[in-house]
């Protein structure tokens, strides 16, 4: 038996996902079905279901796509953030995670917070 390895699921397969989790099928089954670990059936339907459980594949693979182009830019750490870091916590005595969550939130590219702690040592 050979190992399943870690995939992205695609559309097809999060459509399939919701139609087996609805009938009641667990997650190990899911995973067999589509021939995928199991553990990446888990963390879809613990990532991408609502509170009360329920799994929507549009939904789940809308936000799949929202987070791999947020992730896809370069966010090298640069002059350009050094000088925005600075500037913050001298002058506005803002925390690494309130530059980063400020730059997420304002769409400023900016390296994490660990990053920021990281330059600040």
């Amino acid at each position: 038996m050979t190992k399943k390895g870690y995939c992205h699921l695609t559309m097809e397969q999060r459509y399939k996902i919701e139609a087996l989790h609805k009938a009641g099928h667990k997650a190990p089954d899911i995973a067999d079905q589509l021939d995928v670990n199991k553990s990446t059936i888990y963390r879809e339907l613990k990532r991408n279901s609502s509170k009360r459980g329920c799994y929507n594949a549009r939904s789940a693979h809308d936000i799949s796509e929202e987070k791999k182009e947020r992730f896809t830019h370069n966010r090298k750490f640069n002059r350009a953030m050094e000088r925005f870091i600075r500037d913050k916590l001298s002058n506005e005595q803002w925390s690494p995670e309130q530059i980063a969550g400020y730059c997420k939130v304002n769409g400023i590219l900016m390296v994490s917070h660990e990053r920021i702690y990281q330059f600040i040592y």
